[in-house]
């Protein structure tokens, strides 16, 4: 489904980045839902209802604080599910993240994107790639938010019932009506070079005319002898060489075979 009629369904996970926040992309893909739950920690609602008045003005909020345990938050819970609403948007979700357990507030999510389709941020910055797996193993869908050149660009997973996955990849933008305008991202070259140039293992660098003619006419020692047989015109010093995978000697008088120097056996 295109970003710009994307509507939460189950988990809807927004991976946001430094440069590109994904807040507004949460409110802008609730901003249609009929009545909308926003469960967030006392204190936020002023803040978020002056960012987004046409949205959190007509929206209940459902509030924690530091003081709340894992039975009032699971009590929350239940009570947004009996609300009935249309949406649920989880707000500082790495605050809850960092009062409890991990595994909890994953279970929670669980529990209320089985009955109410619910939207969360979670910031790269806050939550860790290891954490951010857990909320993905019961995620309907993500969207992984980065910056290429000026543009934002969300990289999404869209779970079916049966599991099927479906990746897309779309630059957007959001108005200030919350309106979202998306279309298909296709990398620029200049974007595929900021990402990191693809060294070639035979690339050269580059030589000055000197070095090229020392290079082309320098003969190094052995470098045409592939074949045992080629090295029998060598001279006896010159035979302790690796070729083929062998090493090719030749015992002289100083390697006496006894045991009374073992380094001295074999003259390599």
């Amino acid at each position: 489904m295109a970003l710009r009629s994307f509507t939460p369904n189950g988990l809807t996970l927004i991976r946001d980045s430094e440069l590109c926040d994904g807040e507004s992309l949460a409110f802008a893909c609730v901003r249609s839902a009929k009545s909308l739950v926003i469960l967030t920690i006392t204190g936020r609602e002023r803040v978020l209802t002056r960012k987004f008045p046409s949205i959190c003005t007509s929206a209940s909020f459902v509030c924690f604080d530091s003081t709340t345990d894992e039975e009032q938050l699971s009590e929350i819970v239940i009570s947004v599910i009996r609300s009935s609403p249309s949406a649920c948007l989880v707000d500082c979700v790495d605050v809850l993240v960092d009062r409890f357990h991990v595994d909890l507030v994953v279970a929670l999510m669980f529990q209320l994107k089985e009955k109410v389709p619910v939207i969360t941020v979670c910031p790269e910055a806050a939550i860790d790639e290891e954490r951010f797996s857990r909320f993905c193993a019961v995620a309907n869908s993500i969207h992984r938010l980065a910056k290429r050149g000026l543009r934002c660009v969300s990289e999404s997973t869209t779970y079916k019932a049966n599991g099927k996955a479906t990746k897309t990849a779309e630059s957007f933008t959001i108005a200030d009506d919350l309106k979202i305008t998306s279309e298909k991202y296709t990398p620029s070259v200049a974007n595929i070079l900021a990402d990191g140039p693809v060294q070639s293992e035979d690339a050269e660098t580059e030589l000055s005319a000197k070095e090229l003619n020392a290079k082309t006419n320098l003969v190094l020692p052995f470098t045409s002898l592939a074949k045992q047989a080629e090295l029998n015109t060598l001279r006896l010093a010159d035979r302790k060489v690796r070729v083929g995978g062998q090493i090719i000697y030749t015992p002289d008088k100083e390697d006496d075979l006894d045991d009374s120097d073992p380094d001295d056996d074999l003259n390599l």
